[in-house]
């Protein structure tokens, strides 16, 4: 396929554009459909063959689609246990056959038979293709039932640009002088590396990006702070009686509390200096730093040009919606002249190098390389410029070839294309965003998690 930059996708025309991701798509398939065997596996046992033209069959790309509930959680079902740790050997097996690159058996060999922790397994295989620039990623599931993903070199830099350039279109993140994470610096969840990944590229100084949850979130301890899944045994019963409420106690006490204190030392001190700022935060944390302030009667003053900004959803049990988080948020938290500043979230999970933004209007709007759409209850794709049904997508792009980035989800949206995104469609100038910006955007409002949810990713838990 031709090298096209993700830059180049903002001008191209809409019907060039689509072409060139339907060659795309069917370049990528034919070479992962020769070296990853998880995903030749798969499609092959719907019927599609490795050819680039085997996906042009009426209904063969909606067959390559893998769901991304169930794809790098897949070693659950094959190791038979959501602990890896517990046998790296297997774990290892599986991941060789999640990736289109060849792990180099020998490598496996320095191995342990078990390690005390997942971030312990992990670790060990960064170490062991130091070369290869790995990098292991999870979700931050409440299941505690991790997604295990790997980046490398390559895919880590598609996805700081695929991150900024979206982040700079939709959020206007440029003129930003101070950024503020609530949330650690030190984790594997994707959530937290898109919020690092989306101002790596601003040419910040260091002391003026800021992550205020004071530890590392760990896999198991993500895992435990779930509660949902423990280990067999006296360790079990140990994480379950003990781990648990401690970890919950420390949060409510200690970890929350400090990073909202961390987080309003750094507001107050943009307050004084003027400075715009980037306040990123899960809504429940993002509630919080709004709760302090309206407890002691004070609303801070940002410079015009600050953004607040949210990700992950609100999956966990918390007595407010987000509407009214959003309206404590506002009464809270002002620009100089007195308006609430815009409060934009992210739409994204562990399986994408993308996310879609938020726009003024609320909608999300999806990136120009990224072919997306909805499939019917039959799992067919709906070509029409506005559908309901379950997202699916296509990132031939900025997916990397680590493995094909072509995933079906389990949230239902309801997808608007209008006529300029879908050329073979009538005119339908009504579906144009509201907010000027042309391309598919998902309508807000209509996120929808229709199955798993216990598997779905939750910012509020990290």
């Amino acid at each position: 396929m031709e090298d096209y930059r993700l830059s180049d996708f903002w001008s191209m025309p809409a019907d060039h554009r689509e072409t060139v991701l339907l060659e795309a798509i069917a370049a990528a398939h034919a070479w992962h459909y020769r070296r990853n065997r998880a995903y030749r596996g798969t499609v092959a046992a719907r019927g599609v063959e490795g050819e680039a033209g085997a996906i042009a069959e009426p209904g063969a790309l909606s067959r390559l689609l893998r769901p991304t509930a169930q794809t790098f959680k897949s070693y659950i079902d094959v190791l038979g246990t959501p602990f890896p740790q517990d046998r790296p050997a297997e774990f290892l097996a599986w991941l060789d056959d999640q990736l289109s690159v060849d792990l180099a058996p020998g490598r496996q060999n320095g191995f342990r038979p078990r390690y005390r922790s997942l971030e312990a397994l992990l670790q060990a295989v960064e170490a062991a293709w130091t070369g290869r620039g790995f990098q292991v990623l999870t979700s931050s599931g409440t299941s505690g039932r991790s997604t295990i993903l790997v980046r490398n070199g390559e895919a880590t830099a598609r996805t700081v640009d695929s991150f900024y350039q979206s982040f700079c279109r939709y959020l206007g993140v440029e003129g930003i002088q101070r950024a503020i994470f609530v949330m650690p610096r030190r984790t594997r969840i994707a959530m937290a590396q898109m919020a690092a990944f989306s101002v790596s590229r601003l040419d910040l100084p260091a002391d003026h990006v800021h992550f205020t949850i004071p530890f590392p979130a760990e896999p198991d301890q993500v895992r435990i702070r779930a509660g949902r899944t423990f280990r067999p045994g006296l360790g079990g019963w140990v994480e379950q009686r003990l781990g648990y409420p401690f970890m919950n106690w420390m949060q409510a006490r200690y970890v929350t509390p400090r990073a909202v204190r961390a987080s309003l030392d750094l507001l107050r001190r943009a307050e004084a200096g003027g400075e715009r700022v980037l306040l990123f935060a899960g809504y429940v944390q993002l509630h919080a730093i709004a709760q302090a302030l309206q407890a002691e009667g004070q609303t801070l003053h940002l410079a015009p040009g600050s953004l607040l900004g949210t990700g992950g959803g609100l999956k966990e049990l918390y007595p407010f919606s987000p509407d009214q988080i959003r309206a404590d948020v506002a009464d809270a938290i002002r620009d100089s002249d007195g308006a609430p500043l815009p409060v934009r979230d992210v739409y994204g999970m562990a399986e994408a190098n993308w996310a879609a933004m938020q726009c003024a209007r609320g909608n999300y709007h999806l990136p120009p390389w990224v072919y997306a759409r909805t499939l019917d209850e039959d799992d067919a794709v709906q070509e029409g410029g506005d559908s309901t049904g379950l997202l699916a997508f296509f990132d031939p792009y900025g997916g990397g070839r680590l493995f094909p980035a072509f995933f079906k989800t389990a949230d239902q949206v309801r997808l608007v294309r209008p006529a300029a995104e879908s050329p073979r469609l009538e005119v339908a100038p009504e579906l144009a965003c509201p907010c000027g910006e042309p391309g598919a955007y998902i309508a807000a409002g209509s996120i929808r998690r229709v199955d798993l949810l216990h598997e779905a990713g939750c910012a509020a838990q990290v």
